[in-house]
């Protein structure tokens, strides 16, 4: 799975300019929520399924249409975020994406290069696996995240992704009281 920061942060970056700082903090922190499998001892292939997440982000954007409607276009929003969870760790290992429609977990590496020496060079790989998934039962002792909250690289690029749309909504908010 890509580090958690990086969850964080792309989303944050994508949504923040229009959503503001604190409904996209919201809508970020819900991208994380499949990466909480193990506090509650769900099994991978039901917190990193679209099929299940889309069941369960409908419920959710239909209760809150009906209850308050006017988180509705937050809700959604927090909804596509949790969907989009999934397909980013599909490029970082195997990811129950279809489960339990398809019984496989799907990994995907993108490799691409630009070369500059003497002339200009091109290329790039695309490479999709299929894996059986895996659906045994989580052990009660195994209670642990596995997986990094951020490395060195992904850190920089996280703080990158949040500290640009900040200083963006922060120096428009400048000018527009100016």
């Amino acid at each position: 799975m890509p580090e958690l920061s990086l969850h964080f942060a792309v989303t944050f970056a994508l949504v923040a300019p229009v959503l503001g700082l604190r409904k996209a903090a919201i809508v970020s922190f819900i991208s994380l929520l499949p990466d909480l499998d193990f506090l509650f001892y769900l099994h991978r292939s039901l917190s990193h399924s679209i099929t299940i997440l889309l069941v369960v982000s409908l419920v959710a954007v239909s209760f809150v249409r009906r209850l308050k409607p006017s988180l509705f276009s937050l809700t959604s929003i927090g909804c596509l975020s949790l969907l989009a969870h999934p397909i980013m760790d599909i490029f970082s290992g195997p990811t129950p994406l279809l489960w339990p429609l398809v019984k496989e977990s799907v990994s995907m590496s993108v490799n691409v290069a630009l070369v500059a020496g003497g002339s200009l060079r091109f290329s790039w790989t695309f490479l999709v696996d299929w894996f059986p998934a895996s659906v045994s039962p989580i052990p009660v002792t195994q209670g642990a995240m596995v997986g990094p909250i951020f490395t060195s690289e992904g850190f920089v690029v996280s703080l990158l992704l949040v500290a640009v749309p900040i200083l963006v909504v922060l120096l428009r908010q400048k000018s527009v009281r100016a």
